[in-house]
């Protein structure tokens, strides 16, 4: 079980070295009235809410604290991903790993259907395999998570949408 958990990291690092450009968040778009980034506060509490109570509840995971603090950690990860990604892209034309480089040129926050595939590549593995001694049924702790994550993005990219007006 221990090399599957290896050989399944593995290839999403290899995937997602492959196919940069289903990780991006980046776009054409502008924004006409306010931008994700200012709701994003509210986004990330709403999600992390959901997300918690969602794989204590369907997950059967009792401690919900340990529950919080993973998927909080999870979230975090999956928002930094496109980013490191981007950094590690700019060594070529910088000449180094440039994260202040990748933050300042995008790709830049927006829910897409690549953000949801990226969430689910980032969040399952790191919240599974933290929680998978703590439930009473892995099958039921797998289910949760990516239901809450496919309802989660859903629900932040409809919010986004109605509350920040853009075009292309």
């Amino acid at each position: 079980m221990k090399y599957k958990i290896i050989l399944i990291a593995i290839c999403i690092n290899i995937f997602l070295i492959l196919f940069p450009s289903s990780v991006y968040a980046n776009s054409s778009w502008h924004w006409v009235t306010v931008s994700p980034m200012v709701i994003l506060p509210f986004a990330v509490i709403f999600t992390l809410f959901i997300e918690t109570a969602s794989v204590v509840k369907f997950g059967k995971v009792a401690n919900s604290k340990k529950v919080f603090l993973i998927v909080s950690l999870a979230n975090l990860l999956s928002f930094i991903a496109p980013y490191l990604i981007r950094a590690y892209r700019f060594i070529p034309t910088s000449g180094g790993f440039s994260i202040m480089a990748a933050f300042n040129k995008g790709p830049y926050y927006m829910i897409l259907s690549g953000y949801l595939i990226l969430t689910i590549i980032v969040e399952l593995p790191v919240v599974y395999r933290m929680l998978k001694k703590e439930t009473s049924s892995k099958k039921s702790l797998i289910t949760a998570i990516l239901l809450s994550n496919i309802v989660t993005t859903l629900l932040v990219a409809v919010l986004e949408r109605v509350i920040c007006v853009g075009r292309w």
